[in-house]
């Protein structure tokens, strides 16, 4: 048996993974001490799974080091330099792998979701923040990732994030129901989909986050007319996993070949 994880800055999910399905899933919120999180995802997990759990896969919102360290850890500040590879496997008494989330979801998505048929496949998160992740699927025995978000996700996130909206209109991104508007931050993404698509020649970019999936979202339709009018010919898909992407992503990087022995990243 083995148990998927899906940490959020406001909830995790963690579910019972057989092969590529999911079985019963939980959501809690998330502890804001990692101590408190950790003993709570195990106590879940031997509760789903009881004596038989043979491995644990899943994200967090942070990058992790080589030594199974979050660093980065905007939404879960307390968490920051916890050792999560090394508490986990503790806690849980098994192996466990931990990536970022982005990367997992992204993972997801090219797996099970609008990435499908693609071989390249850029996965970007505009939300609060921006983040971003190149994945190969036929590159993936230790870690999916390829590349991820350098210079162009700082300017993103200052001008199209959630973040940004809020700090720009004084409402909440849901709020912003002016077309006009919208389709300015469509060009504005498209500009930096321009740069993403020179440095990592995608098949396909995905986007998913609550600024692309929510409501008055970014329209993707502009936002592929804009990338276009660039002369970038690469198809924008919007990403179809939702709340799940991470359990699903986990779920099926936990059945490729060696992937279980490789090293945090």
């Amino acid at each position: 048996m083995k148990i998927v994880f899906d940490i959020g800055g406001t909830n995790m999910r963690i579910a019972l993974a057989e092969g590529e399905a999911l079985r019963e899933i939980r959501k809690v919120p998330t502890p804001q001490n990692a101590k408190d999180g950790v003993e709570m995802l195990a106590r879940i997990a031997h509760e789903l799974a009881g004596k038989e759990l043979t491995a644990a896969v899943g994200d967090v919102p942070s990058s992790v080091d080589s030594g199974g360290h979050m660093y980065n850890a905007t939404n879960l500040p307390q968490w920051e330099g916890t050792n999560i590879v090394g508490e986990l496997s503790h806690a849980l008494g098994t192996s466990v792998r931990v990536l970022n989330d982005t990367v997992v979801v992204g993972y997801g998505e090219t797996q099970k979701g609008a990435g499908r048929g693609f071989q390249r496949v850029a996965y970007i998160t505009v939300s609060t923040g921006v983040g971003g992740a190149l994945i190969d699927v036929n590159d993936v025995s230790k870690s999916p990732l390829l590349a991820e978000l350098g210079a162009v996700k700082p300017r993103l996130e200052a001008q199209v994030s959630g973040t940004a909206v809020r700090k720009k209109f004084g409402i909440h991104p849901k709020d912003l129901e002016s077309l006009e508007e919208r389709e300015k931050l469509a060009d504005i993404l498209a500009g930096g989909l321009a740069e993403i698509a020179a440095a990592w020649k995608p098949d396909v970019f995905v986007l998913g986050g609550s600024m692309i999936v929510g409501t008055n979202p970014v329209p993707l339709e502009r936002a592929e007319e804009s990338l276009r009018a660039r002369g970038v010919e690469v198809p924008v898909k919007m990403a179809e996993l939702e709340d799940n992407g991470g359990l699903i992503g986990a779920c099926v990087l936990a059945v490729r070949p060696n992937f279980l022995d490789g090293t945090p990243s």
